[in-house]
C-alpha cells in the first residue's frame, strides 16, 4: 500500500512540474495522472500539509510547494550539470538572438535544467527550468531520444504513449518518423508540437562513457527556421558541444555523483 501511495504522490509531483507556471486543478491532475478524483483530493490535502504542493490564490489550482525546492537545493552539488553549460548557452544566445536550452535525461523524460533568460524573446520561452517533457518532444528531447539505444527508445514510446497527443497531436508513428529524420541529419529539428509558431534545432551531449545524457537546443520561429538556418544552427551547436565535452568527466546515473 505504501508503494502505491508513493507512486501516486510522485505522479502528482511530476504532473505539477510540467505546468508549474500556471498550476493544475484537482480535476486536471486526476485526468492526466489517471488517479481517481477522490484519491487525488485526499493526497493533495496531505501534500499541502507536508509543503510538497501549495494551492494558488483562490484554492482551485495547485503548484509545487517550497519543500521540493529545498530538497533540490540540497542535491545541487551532487546532480546539477547546468554550470558546465552556462557560458556556452549564453554564447549561443548572444550569437543568434534565439533562446538556448539545456535538457537532461530523466527516465523516459527530458527535464529543463537551464535556459537563457533573454528579454523580449520572440517567440517567448516555452518551458521553464524544472519543466518536464516526454522524450522526443521538442528539439532537445528529440535529439536526446534519437541518441539512445533502441531498448530505451521502445520503453519510452510505451511509457509516453498516452501523453504524446498533448503536444500538438504528436503520436508514435509521427515520433518514429522524426527519430529517423534526426538520425539521418545528425541533429534534431522540430516545430509545432509546443507552440505553433516555434521551431528549434537540438543536438545531444554524451557522458564520459559515450551515453547521451543531455541535449542543447536553439529555439526560434517557424518562419525563420529555413533549412539553411537549421544547418547553420546545427553547426553552432556542434561547435559549442565540442567545447563542453572535455569538461564531462562523469558517467551519468541517478546514483553516482558528478564530481
Amino acid at each position: 500500500m505504501a508503494t502505491l501511495v508513493l507512486d501516486r504522490t510522485l505522479r502528482i509531483l511530476d504532473q505539477l512540474s510540467r505546468y508549474d507556471t500556471r498550476g493544475l486543478t484537482l480535476s486536471d491532475i486526476a485526468r492526466q495522472s489517471g488517479i481517481p478524483h477522490p484519491t487525488v483530493h485526499r493526497l493533495l490535502r496531505d501534500m499541502v500539509a507536508a509543503r510538497l504542493v501549495a494551492p494558488l490564490p483562490g484554492g482551485r489550482s495547485y503548484v509545487l510547494g517550497r519543500r521540493p525546492f529545498e530538497h533540490g537545493l540540497a542535491a545541487r552539488g551532487r546532480h546539477d550539470v547546468a554550470p558546465l553549460f552556462t557560458a556556452n548557452l549564453q554564447r549561443l544566445a548572444d550569437t543568434t538572438g534565439y533562446a538556448a536550452y539545456l535538457f537532461v535525461l530523466s527516465g523516459h523524460e527530458a527535464v529543463c535544467y537551464a535556459h537563457t533568460n533573454m528579454q523580449k524573446l520572440d517567440p517567448p520561452l516555452s518551458v521553464t527550468v524544472g519543466g518536464r517533457r516526454p522524450l522526443g518532444v521538442g528539439a532537445a528531447g528529440l535529439a536526446l531520444m534519437a541518441a539512445q539505444d533502441d531498448a530505451l527508445i521502445e520503453a519510452a514510446l510505451q511509457a509516453n504513449a498516452e501523453s504524446l497527443g498533448r503536444y500538438g497531436g504528436l503520436d508514435e508513428p509521427a515520433l518514429r518518423g522524426l527519430l529517423e529524420q534526426t538520425r539521418a541529419l545528425g541533429y534534431a529539428r522540430s516545430g509545432g508540437c509546443l507552440n505553433t509558431n516555434t521551431a528549434a534545432v537540438g543536438h545531444a551531449v554524451v557522458d564520459a562513457g559515450g551515453r547521451a545524457f543531455a541535449a542543447i537546443s536553439l529555439s526560434t520561429t517557424v518562419a525563420r527556421l529555413t533549412q539553411r538556418e537549421a544547418s547553420r544552427l546545427a553547426a553552432l551547436l556542434r561547435a559549442q558541444i565540442a567545447e563542453i565535452q572535455p569538461r564531462v568527466h562523469f558517467h551519468w546515473s541517478d546514483e553516482a555523483p558528478l564530481r
